[in-house]
This record gives C-alpha cells, sequence and structure tokens, in this order.
C-alpha cells in the first residue's frame, strides 16, 4: 500500500494514469514491471501507429527533471492529437502518430526518482534502506535504484565481461522490464533522454554500412530539433561506460532490436519558465522529427 512519503513518484504515476482515462480513444496505459522497491514502472502509448518509438527518461536517480518533463510532454501530445493541431507547421501529430506510435516510460529508475526527492527512507525494503544510508552517498547525487545498482548500466551488450552475481547484466528487475517490452514490442527506434548536456549521440553498430548511414542520416535530423551536438560512439567505446561489465540500452536496444537508438542530452539546470518551455519544445520536436524521417 503506498504511504504518503510515495507521493512524489505517485503524482507522475497517475498522472499517466489520468492521460489514459481522458484519451482513452488513442492511448493506452501499461504497467510494465516493478521496481527493486516495488514500485510500479507505466508506459503510456499514444496514437494508433502499428509501429512504435521508444521515448524514456529518468535511469538516473538525479535525472527526475527529465522524467516530469517527459510526462508533461505526453499530456500536450495528447492535447495537440485530439485537436489535430501541427507543431511548427511541418509536423502533424495525428498523421505521424497514426503511422508510427509513441511509447513513453518518463521514469526507468522510480525507486532513484524518490530517494532524490524524498530521501533514503523514502525505501522501503528495510535492508536496502540501511544499506544505501552506509554508503554515505548525498541523495541529491545519487543514481541508482534502491539495491544501489544503476539501471542504465546493466543492459547485457556485447561490452558485458564481468562474472560476479551482484553485477551481472539484466540483474535489477528495471533493466527486465525494459528488455521485456523491447522484445515484445521491436519498435522502430528508442529515444533515451537525459537532463544533462547539450547533444545527440548516435551508436555505430556492427551490422554493416548502409544500417550505420541510416543511423547516421537519422541523428542529422534530430540535431535539427537541438542546439547541440552530434557524436558517435562505437559498441565498443569504453568512454561513455563506468564499468565495462555493464551496457547501456541504447547499445543492448541496437544489437538485439537491430534499430536505430539514441542517446539524447537536454539541460535542465535553469529553472526559469522560459528555459523550461524551451527545453519542452525541443522535446516534443525530437520524436515528432524522428517519425517524419522514417516516412521519408
Amino acid at each position: 500500500m503506498e504511504t504518503a512519503q510515495d507521493k512524489a513518484y505517485e503524482a507522475l504515476y497517475y498522472s499517466l494514469w489520468e492521460l489514459a482515462q481522458r484519451y482513452s480513444e488513442f492511448t493506452q496505459f501499461r504497467v510494465i514491471g516493478k521496481s527493486h522497491d516495488e514500485r510500479l514502472i507505466p508506459m503510456l502509448e499514444i496514437g494508433h501507429g502499428e509501429s512504435c518509438i521508444f521515448c524514456v527518461g529518468g535511469f538516473s536517480g538525479t535525472d527526475g527533471k527529465m522524467s516530469d518533463m517527459l510526462a508533461l510532454a505526453a499530456a500536450e501530445y495528447c492535447k495537440t492529437y485530439e485537436c489535430k493541431w501541427s507543431l511548427q507547421e511541418l509536423y502533424e501529430v495525428h498523421k505521424l502518430l497514426d503511422k508510427t506510435r509513441l511509447c513513453i516510460i518518463p521514469s526507468a529508475n522510480p525507486d532513484g526518482y524518490e530517494i532524490f526527492r524524498r530521501g533514503y527512507n523514502a525505501v522501503r525494503n528495510p535492508i536496502f534502506r540501511q544499506m544505501l544510508k552506509m554508503q554515505d552517498v548525498p541523495c541529491d547525487e545519487f543514481v541508482c535504484n534502491a539495491r544501489g545498482m544503476d539501471p542504465s548500466l546493466n543492459f547485457p551488450t556485447s561490452c558485458c565481461t564481468r562474472k560476479k552475481i551482484h553485477q551481472q547484466p539484466a540483474s535489477e528487475n528495471e533493466t527486465k522490464a525494459l528488455i521485456r517490452i523491447f522484445q515484445e514490442y521491436g519498435g522502430r527506434g528508442l529515444l533515451v533522454f537525459c537532463s544533462y548536456g547539450k547533444k545527440v549521440i548516435y551508436y555505430r553498430q556492427d551490422q554493416g554500412f548502409a544500417n550505420n548511414q541510416r543511423c547516421y542520416r537519422l541523428a542529422r535530423h534530430l540535431k535539427k530539433c537541438s542546439d547541440g551536438r552530434l557524436e558517435r560512439l562505437s559498441a565498443g567505446c569504453e568512454t561513455h561506460m563506468r564499468n565495462r561489465s555493464t551496457g547501456r540500452p541504447e547499445q543492448y536496444y541496437g544489437e538485439v532490436i537491430r534499430q536505430p537508438a539514441f542517446r539524447i542530452e537536454l539541460p535542465l539546470g535553469e529553472n526559469t519558465k522560459e528555459a523550461e518551455k524551451k527545453v519542452l519544445r525541443e522535446l516534443m520536436l525530437l520524436p515528432l522529427e524522428y517519425i517524419y524521417s522514417l516516412i521519408q
């Protein structure tokens, strides 16, 4: 049973659920799994397209602002879809999402989301709670889940090497939930959003020249919607990994689903309304530009 100390994440969860109730003709709400501390991980599908793209945020406990922004973007997409409005006179939201629907997962790490806002006492499991307190890491620097593991570096990719039990790839409930939904839906692409930096990162996979050229072309289209720079990382590159035993979701999706995957970094440090409106606008345009580029 949810308690008062869970209300931060509870608000985000129910905001998606309420959108699905209000816009039931073209949305679907789904719980894709549970965190280690028994928090539900919601996903909202928008549109009627046969294929989909995934928009995922909140892998880090410090990335809660992006989770909130993705939930806000979901609400704006629903309103724009229902009214059949266009964005920038180019992106006809209704038509685009009836070709390729959006699967929005605002928070891939609900435990981290709650800990960052409410402290380690928000962890229900007493063993996990005590373990995290003993690590002496400030809550506003905490990037992991309630078990002290980073879900964003837990995917089974070609870079995974270490064999210790507690460091096995796909050991975390959050990672397993995403792997299941990726494998079930397949999809046409993955966009992972982070609230720091200013760039679009695409991954060069060992899938042949044509596929890598396609990823590069799509990455350039995405870059048009932001002021950031473009960066390429090879599948075996270690500069974007903190631990060789782990792999990122973008790597996993590219290797297993064999579709383009990108990490998009947008700065959310400024708390002014104008700055947040600008980031929201960029955030909303990026998936639409991706879908638009797919069908061209």
